[in-house]
């Protein structure tokens, strides 16, 4: 994560760690239906929110960091204990 220094009329700040943006999830995948995620072959995959949100509160899921590019629409679930690979 990269650092910061704030510079002023009085000089230039102490430097500080950036916040992190985003808060990734570890979730299971399928495009085909809730069957297949639920009872089927769902993958794993690593999906972004804006930092704070959870997987319960997101509005949207983005399959980058920047949080520019929309993750693929299917099924999404929390419950990685099923996925293909286990936790990607």
């Amino acid at each position: 994560m990269a650092n910061y220094r704030q510079l002023t009329s009085s000089g230039l700040g102490t430097s500080a760690s950036c916040p992190s943006c985003y808060t990734t999830l570890s979730l299971c995948y399928s495009a085909v239906s809730a069957t297949d995620l639920c009872c089927g072959n769902p993958t794993s995959v690593f999906r972004y929110v804006p930092a704070g949100q959870t997987f319960a509160t997101a509005t949207t899921l983005y399959s980058n960091t920047a949080l520019t590019n929309v993750a693929p629409a299917g099924w999404y679930s929390d419950d990685t204990n099923n996925c293909i690979g286990g936790t990607p």
